[in-house]
């Protein structure tokens, strides 16, 4: 069961800092998300910490020994709040960016 586990998060989180990576440094975004991506380099900061996140996680829960772990817990919450923190890069992404302020509708 483990191995199954670190064989399915692994590849996923490679994937996911090689993209993350490519929308940094090139702008460039897989073709499902091309459309709704307005920032690509925040979107490539996102998915760089959901990988790192990934990476983290399985090697918190399973790649340290278990008295590690056990003895400094926040070990295994790391990976958990990079990949919220890049799960919120990518939505923000999303978002169109500001370009000053709007005037007042009323003015």
């Amino acid at each position: 069961m483990m191995a199954w586990i670190m064989g399915a998060t692994v590849p996923f989180g490679v994937v996911a800092i090689a993209m993350g990576v490519a929308a940094f440094r090139t702008g460039w975004v897989i073709a499902p998300a091309r459309r709704s991506v307005r920032r690509p380099r925040v979107y490539g900061i996102g998915a760089v910490l959901v990988g790192t996140g990934l990476l983290a996680s399985v090697a918190a829960y399973f790649v340290l020994p278990i008295d590690v772990v056990s003895r400094d817990p926040w070990l295994a919450f790391v990976g958990n709040f990079l990949e919220l923190i890049g799960i919120a890069l990518v939505t923000a992404s999303r978002r169109s960016p500001r370009c000053g302020r709007a005037p007042h509708p009323a003015a």
